[in-house]
């Protein structure tokens, strides 16, 4: 389990992250990161974080028995990965928090540990990348016209 400050628990912070973050995907999951600058704690004991974390794990990933494993599985990987020293928040100035949501596919069912890990890896150093490289950081551009019908 993921400790209560690293995760992203409110509906509305999942929906600004993914419709604001850089987005980047991979056969068995997408990953969404956004870069928000922190308040200063109000009380001494609340401690700042340099990274919060969102799963979402669909009915068509499987049936709740391998819903929770993907869920435990992948909190596993994001801890492991984003807790090492050499992780991708430490790029982060002191004041910065990286919102970090990971939608599962079907696919990651059949993904063994170590492919896992790859892929996770790989979606979220590309959209760390897509969020430090971007003027909107990382917000994507709409690029669809409308098209407008004469009645």
């Amino acid at each position: 389990m993921l400790p209560r400050e690293h995760r992203i628990t409110r509906s509305a912070d999942f929906r600004a992250t993914m419709r604001r973050g850089a987005r980047a995907g991979t056969p068995a999951l997408m990953a969404a990161v956004r870069v928000t600058e922190q308040q200063a704690p109000t009380h001494s004991s609340q401690p700042t974080v340099s990274w919060r974390c969102g799963l979402i794990v669909s009915k068509a990933v499987g049936n709740s028995v391998v819903r929770h494993r993907t869920q435990r599985r992948l909190r596993h990987i994001i801890a492991e990965l984003l807790n090492h020293p050499d992780s991708l928040t430490h790029s982060l100035t002191a004041n910065q928090c990286a919102e970090v949501v990971i939608r599962a596919h079907p696919e990651i069912t059949g993904l063994s540990h170590s492919e896992l890990t790859e892929q996770l890896d790989s979606a979220l150093r590309r959209a760390f990348s897509r969020t430090s490289s971007g003027s909107d950081s990382g917000v994507r551009q709409n690029t669809r016209s409308k098209v407008r019908r004469d009645p």
